[in-house]
């Protein structure tokens, strides 16, 4: 992981945990600038959009790679990416076409881990989410639905709660508390 580096950043309504992938429509000369000085490691920085702060930022970014190009019916670059880690947002300015750039720090969050049977109808629910919707299952060729961090955050990224409202599951020791919370979801019943 990395320790520091600058990279631009994308503030965007998008809440995304290591592993998740997203698909994102760009179109905005930044930010078609943005993905053409990617380079060759492909990588930028997405952050949560906040209004109310001065870069309309949170705090921390998803580093995220691109891993696939393309075009919707309109001519407009979709890209796929998919997170590495977080960051910590350490600084950031503005370019002179609206594009921001950000001196960032690397996050720890969760490990990977075996999902416990005392969990298992939360991946054994994602899968069938999955099943249902192709699309979003073909952003992971590779599911990892015995890993708990992964199904998690894919389940987090999925719940059509605002990004806010799931900030908090973007610290370091948040797993247990992540998979108490969604197993109260899905069974209506706290422990």
């Amino acid at each position: 992981m990395i320790q520091s580096v600058q990279m631009a950043l994308f503030p965007l309504p998008v809440f995304l945990l290591p592993g998740g992938v997203t698909r994102l429509r760009i179109f905005e000369q930044k930010y078609l600038r943005m993905v053409k000085e990617a380079g060759d490691d492909r990588h930028f920085a997405l952050s949560l959009y906040k209004s109310s702060t001065e870069y309309q930022t949170a705090p921390w970014a998803s580093w995220v790679e691109i891993i696939d190009f393309g075009s919707a019916e309109d001519d407009i670059l979709t890209i796929d990416v998919r997170s590495k880690g977080l960051l910590d947002i350490e600084e950031v300015w503005m370019e002179s076409d609206g594009l921001r750039q950000a001196c960032l720090a690397a996050r720890a969050h969760w490990p990977r881990s075996e999902l416990t049977p005392r969990y298992q109808h939360i991946s054994d629910e994602l899968i069938r989410i999955f099943k249902q919707n192709s699309e979003l299952a073909g952003l992971y060729p590779h599911p990892c639905f015995e890993d708990a961090a992964w199904v998690a955050g894919r389940f987090l990224e999925i719940l059509p709660f605002s990004p806010e409202h799931k900030e908090g599951f973007c610290e370091p020791n948040t797993l247990p508390q992540a998979l108490k919370f969604l197993d109260t979801i899905l069974t209506g019943q706290e422990d």
